[in-house]
């Protein structure tokens, strides 16, 4: 038989979720330091990426060099 996992005189104002040791949180916290550590180099990346853009030579346009034409049919 299976029984609900409930009781009746269960009271609803206790907390579930209890850490006492602050274990969770730490390790919460340094993943989000973690993560937001590699969002500013990422970001830091693409700044200085876009800072140099203007000294790399590329051009916005298309440019078309003629080449030389070969005689068709060989």
């Amino acid at each position: 038989m299976l029984y609900a996992s409930t009781r009746l005189n269960e009271s609803t104002d206790q907390k579930v979720f209890v850490d006492s040791s602050g274990r969770r949180k730490r390790m919460l916290t340094v993943a989000g330091l973690v993560v937001a550590a590699a969002a500013a180099l990422y970001i830091g990346v693409v700044g200085v990426s876009v800072l140099q853009a203007p000294q790399t030579g590329l051009t916005t346009k298309g440019t078309v060099t003629p080449t030389s034409t070969a005689k068709a049919g060989g």
